[in-house]
């Protein structure tokens, strides 16, 4: 993340810029990106498709740290403008569990309508997405985005296992061939639970 210099941040200060939220998701059949605003926009040669009021995202304002909060992302199904529960419901047919997900925050001038400044401010990766239908009513789907600090606070002796590796990059054979138990003991000088030792191994006992 690259500082503000002081003449950009004057003009924030200042109220010449708006602000948005970009969410950029890395999937493994390329980079899908999403804001708030009501037409697409390009952003260091990604294009955002623009969500307009149908984008919700929460936990932003969730306490001081962003970095740490899990995000949760809802997009409206609205069929008249072609965004139909059948189009949502594709995003089975892609794979995102694990991949990751960025949220940038874009200042925008408010007289050229041009993007001055974009910051990244959160990173993670996309824990899972449910399906909210409700009969008659509105389909939602709802994106859990978990932090990259949650790793640092969780306890276990699980690994990262090839399968897991494989998910966020099926190129990746790094883990290929990593042991899948993480320690092993050794009985030196005593028996295995269930091992007999050999009557020439007993103290005492005649040895060739």
């Amino acid at each position: 993340m690259r500082s503000i210099d002081d003449t950009e941040l004057a003009r924030i200060n200042a109220g010449e810029y708006a602000h948005a939220e970009l969410l950029l998701l890395d999937l493994v059949e390329g980079q899908f990106g999403f804001w708030g605003g009501n037409v697409p926009i390009e952003v260091n040669g990604i294009n955002y498709v623009g969500c307009g009021s149908l984008l919700d995202i929460e936990g932003i304002a969730a306490g001081t740290d962003l970095s740490a909060a899990p995000l949760t992302v809802r997009l409206r199904a609205v069929p008249e403008h072609g965004l139909t529960p059948d189009v949502l419901a594709t995003i089975e047919q892609y794979g995102y569990k694990g991949r990751p997900a960025t949220l940038y925050y874009a200042w925008i001038n408010k007289a050229t309508g041009t993007i001055a400044l974009v910051q990244p401010i959160w990173r993670g990766y996309i824990d899972k997405v449910e399906h909210d239908e409700t009969v008659g009513g509105a389909y939602v789907l709802v994106g859990a985005l978990e932090p990259r600090s949650l790793d640092h606070s969780r306890t276990g002796h699980r690994t990262r296992s090839d399968a897991d590796q494989r998910a966020m990059d099926p190129d990746d054979l790094f883990f290929e061939h990593a042991a899948t138990v993480n320690t092993e003991q050794i009985y030196y000088g005593r028996a295995a639970p269930g091992q007999v030792f050999p009557h020439s191994w007993l103290p005492g006992a005649n040895r060739p």
